[in-house]
């Protein structure tokens, strides 16, 4: 079954990375790295959009439902206030494995997530490539005394995307404890590979910023 996989998707999945990383004429290795991170965000920047669009669309969609219940648990008791329940998770669709199912900005992130490492950390250029204060991409940067800036780098970028796009208190917590779990998966990794996604972070946080300004002034233009 992996082999199958491997050949009808990883592959062909890395003959595309290849050619988008070598794409640019006359950058350095760092700089292919970086643009090789802004190019597949662009790439795959509609995509993204879309399935941003759709799970807005569910939490509104979840926020209405979660309204209709709770004003079912204020009015019944016992087997009523059951059955009750039961009719608004059917007039809304609701099931409760639906969130995990259609989980598809997650289950496309963990992809690009998997092939990117296999990609950068079998890519055989990285060992012993300088970029600026790196001494060697193919190895973790060790910057500050042998302490690895660029992981610590990553994680304050994802706190602050956290911080600024996630408001309810819950789930900035589970943002912030999924923040420190790629910093302890990725912090002994080679620094190409934390420059990657340390870029790719740095540009979610950027396009999220500028998506959530431009949605703001549509909100106000339609008031007025």
């Amino acid at each position: 079954m992996m082999d199958i996989l491997d050949v009808i998707f990883l592959q062909p999945l890395m003959v595309i990375y290849k050619g988008v990383f070598y794409f640019p004429d006359g950058l350095s290795l760092g700089g292919r790295i970086i643009a090789f991170s802004l190019m597949l965000n662009l790439i795959l920047s509609p995509l993204y959009r879309e399935m941003e669009l759709r799970a807005r669309k569910g939490r509104e969609k979840s926020e209405r439902m979660n309204s209709d219940v709770a004003r079912m648990k204020t009015h019944f008791k016992g087997r009523e206030r059951y059955f009750y329940i039961r009719a608004v998770h059917r007039q809304y669709g609701y099931h409760p494995i639906q969130s995990l199912l259609t989980s598809s900005e997650l289950f496309l992130q963990i992809m690009v997530f998997a092939s990117v490492y296999y990609f950068l950390s079998s890519l055989p250029a990285l060992q012993g490539a300088d970029y600026g204060q790196i001494k060697d991409l193919g190895r973790p940067d060790g910057m500050f005394g042998g302490i690895n800036f660029l992981p610590l780098l990553m994680t304050a970028i994802n706190m602050i995307s956290v911080l600024y796009y996630v408001t309810d208190r819950k789930k900035r917590l589970q943002g912030i404890a999924l923040a420190l779990f790629f910093l302890v998966l990725l912090y002994g990794s080679p620094a190409g590979l934390v420059l990657y996604w340390t870029i790719n972070n740095f540009w979610s946080l950027v396009r999220n910023m500028v998506l959530n300004t431009l949605q703001k002034k549509g909100e106000q233009a339609c008031t007025h």
